[in-house]
């Protein structure tokens, strides 16, 4: 892994927008600011709604409260109108009843102007419409207004805003018709300041205001209105008085966006409103707004601060297991430091680590000190191996001396039964020919000391044959022993390779419970476990060889064991070879010296030569298998030498394996 590499894998250097530290601060301030902000909303929203919703209660109440003051003046202007046009005077006096003189009916319009004393005075007009009866002033024709016209239809009516045209004044005028019966005979009515309707909503609000049926402005409670004051307003293109609704609280962005309660009036047809601004309405609700939004953003910068300390101490222990894993992977043992002490789910992370850390070292030590011994011991096998091909080398060897020399033995052998043949022959002619006994005496005894010298090397021959039959013993013990020692250690490998494959077993479950930090270990666990069931393979092939050449071992043991009975047997046989010629050397010299004695030494040398013909046909027949052996022994040799070879071969490959399981525990640095 390059050192650029691992400086990605550094938890330090990781970009801000990847970082976890980063994504845990925006999480919680996101989880602290959405209720915030959800909050901030609510209350607004509530606050806002709450302020509307007591706005529109305290101004309709206002507003009706100044409609019902409204209506009062109406009520009782009418009221006192309709009782003058009852009046019997009145009517007598309109009627043209002469006996009523003018200042009786004028009292009773003057106690009407009394009764509501509101400065403004009573008039009755003719079906003419001109006056015919005033409190006080001069008479002047009306029939062009609208209130004679609507009165002398026999309707109660209330005009528009009017302008007086002698004194400039702005009132309007209740009118009543006056009846004799079902006809209409004119009418009474009175004007009303519209002052007085500024005095009264002024005395309870501020921005309450009466607009008549064309929309204009009667009174408002903030100016008075008329020449020299405030201008005469037209409100008719507002909402509520183009639509048809008789009462309504909303919004009238037409009018600087007020809050507008409004209320009409049913004598009239006259609307009674109240405005207030926007600001005014919702200032109380977006001051609690701006309380909660500060409270806010002091709990936000709060979190914020507290997000940091916990993201801080959330990476900082991250980051310290990153670098112990980092080391890990390059090889190195390093311990999480300060964080293990903690006591929560990070201090058991880092004791976690630590202790993965200490099983991971003991266990590479444990392998490391293992396969040195592997190592040694595959050193050791080696040596024995090559020690036991060299003993098995020169087994054969001597094995093959032995095969020659019992070729050899067989070969003479021949020659002594071809020699005894001679004797028979001798033997024979002594019997023909008493004549030729002398001749045939010095001819015999020249072939029997030649048989006695043939008797005598074939008995050194078989001497030394055993002294050799001895040594392959003695040598085929050794590597018996050799073969044991080797299995003993062939044992020692299969118990070390066993060990190597728990402590594989162990680490791979360890690398398995460290998940993905313990992947590559896991992989050099799972080559150790193969490197240990290829050398437990090795060892059980080499102790099934070793069972092998034990088993072969054995059998030459046993095959010399037998070649030294028999050659023994052959010893024996040709001792008693030797005393029949040497015996047989005195009978021809008793014959030298008589007849009879050669006679009977014919007859001796007849049953002599019989005793020898067998015996060299047994001396042939022990021989070829002392040859037979050898060959067999000499065959096992070699093929104890090829299996020693494989032996030597797998040794080599075993300490390979251990130099490179060696090589690769050099990647841990402890």
């Amino acid at each position: 892994m390059s050192k650029k590499e691992v400086e990605k894998q550094d938890g330090s250097r990781i970009s801000m927008k990847d970082s976890i530290k980063t994504k845990l601060i925006a999480i919680m301030v996101l989880v602290a600011a959405i209720p915030l902000i959800v909050a901030v909303v609510v209350s607004y929203f509530t606050s806002t709604d709450k302020a509307l919703a007591d706005a529109k209660d305290i101004y309709e109440w206002q507003v009706w409260y100044l409609e019902e003051r409204f209506e009062t003046v109406c009520s009782n202007n009418i009221k006192m109108i309709e009782s003058v046009a009852k009046n019997q005077t009145v009517i007598d006096y309109m009627l043209g009843d002469t006996s009523i003189p003018y200042e009786e009916a004028q009292a009773v319009l003057i106690k009407c102007d009394e009764a509501l004393d509101d400065g403004d005075h009573t008039s009755i007009a003719g079906a003419d419409g001109m006056q015919v009866l005033r409190a006080q002033g001069d008479f002047i024709d009306v029939s062009e207004r609208e209130y004679f016209q609507e009165a002398m239809k026999g309707n109660v009516f209330v005009s528009n805003i009017q302008v007086s045209k002698t004194n400039g004044r702005r009132m309007i005028t209740f009118a009543v018709p006056v009846k004799n019966g079902n006809d209409v005979i004119g009418i009474v009515h009175r004007n009303y300041d519209l002052n007085n309707f500024h005095e009264i909503l002024a005395a309870d609000t501020t921005n309450a205001f009466i607009i008549d049926r064309t929309g204009k402005v009667c009174a408002h409670a903030a100016y008075e209105i008329g020449e020299g004051a405030h201008e005469e307003e037209d409100m008719s293109n507002l909402d509520f008085f183009t639509g048809s609704d008789e009462e309504g609280f909303y919004l009238e962005k037409k009018y600087n966006n007020n809050y507008i309660a409004f209320a009409r009036n049913e004598t009239t047809n006259f609307y009674v409103c109240t405005a207030t601004s926007e600001d005014d309405v919702l200032s109380a609700a977006r001051k609690s707004a701006i309380i909660v939004i500060c409270v806010g953003a002091v709990l936000l910068i709060a979190a914020i601060i507290i997000s940091l300390f916990m993201a801080n101490s959330f990476t900082t222990p991250t980051i310290a297991v990153a670098k112990s894993l980092e080391a890990l992977s390059d090889g190195r043992f390093q311990k999480v430091e300060k964080h293990d002490k903690r006591k929560d789910e990070f201090g058991l992370i880092s004791n976690a680590t630590n202790s993965l850390i200490d099983k991971l070292d003991a266990i590479v030590t444990n392998i490391k000190k293992s396969a040195s011994d592997v190592g040694s011991s595959s050193e050791e096998l080696s040596d024995m191996a090559n020690q036991i091909s060299q003993t098995a080398e020169d087994v054969s060897n001597a094995v093959q001396e032995i095969a020659s020399g019992a070729t050899q033995q067989a070969d003479e052998i021949q020659q002594a039964t071809e020699n005894v043949g001679r004797i028979g022959d001798a033997v024979g002619s002594v019997q023909t020919s008493s004549g030729d006994l002398s001749t045939l005496a010095g001819k015999m005894k020249e072939a029997s000391e030649v048989s006695s010298r043939s008797l005598a090397q074939l008995q050194d021959s078989s001497a030394e044959m055993t002294v050799k039959i001895d040594d392959i013993t003695r040598t085929i013990s050794a590597t018996k022993d050799a073969v044991n020692s080797i299995s003993e250690k062939v044992e020692g490998i299969t118990s070390i390779a066993t060990q190597t494959n728990l402590l594989s077993l162990n680490a791979s479950i360890e690398a398995a419970r460290a998940g993905e930090a313990g992947k590559g270990f896991a992989v050099v666990a799972e080559e150790i476990g193969k490197l240990a069931e290829d050398s437990k393979q090795m060892a059980d092939d080499i102790r099934l060889e070793m069972e092998s050449l034990l088993e072969q071992s054995e059998a030459a043991v046993a095959a010399a064991a037998e070649v030294k009975n028999g050659n023994n047997e052959q010893q024996i046989a040709l001792g008693e070879t030797l005393d029949a010629v040497n015996g047989m050397l005195d009978d021809i010299g008793s014959t030298v010296g008589g007849v009879r004695l050669i006679s009977d030494g014919a007859d001796t040398c007849e049953t002599s030569k019989n005793a020898v013909v067998d015996t060299m046909s047994a001396l042939s027949a022990i021989s070829e298998e002392n040859a037979a052996s050898s060959e067999e022994t000499g065959a096992s040799m070699q093929e104890l030498s090829a299996t020693v070879t494989t032996l030597a071969g797998s040794a080599n490959g075993l300490k390979e394996i251990a130099e490179k399981l060696n090589e690769e525990m050099k990647f841990f640095k402890s």
